[in-house]
């Protein structure tokens, strides 16, 4: 949670940087908020999907299609959850957090 709060006040201060640049601050500072969150959520949401295991069979089924008849024999899958590096969940709730205070944003002006 700290990651994903720490993300949120980056991406606050990138586009609060961008925004005093422009005549109308507010609305840039919003609009940029808003297009930085969205790749955020789109690609934070991806990767935590894949993390949590949803496609976990589909590519084990392909590995043991395409392998030989001799390596599926001998070979099994080992699983390597603890040196996978886990960065989608702060991306994505990182993002759904800009997201929802630009929302919050908008419609307070």
């Amino acid at each position: 949670m700290k990651k994903a709060v720490v993300t949120s006040f980056l991406v606050f201060f990138i586009a609060l940087t961008v925004a005093l640049f422009s005549s109308n601050w507010w609305l840039t500072f919003i609009n940029i908020s808003f297009y930085i969150a969205q790749p955020l959520v789109i690609i934070g949401g991806f990767r935590f999907i894949y993390e949590k295991g949803f496609f976990d069979m589909t590519i084990s089924s392909f590995k043991r299609l395409f392998r030989s008849p001799v390596e599926r024999d001998y070979i099994d899958d080992e699983d390597d959850d603890e040196t996978k590096k886990q960065w989608g969940a702060p991306l994505f709730f990182s993002g759904l957090i800009v997201t929802l205070l630009t929302l919050i944003f908008s419609y307070v002006r």
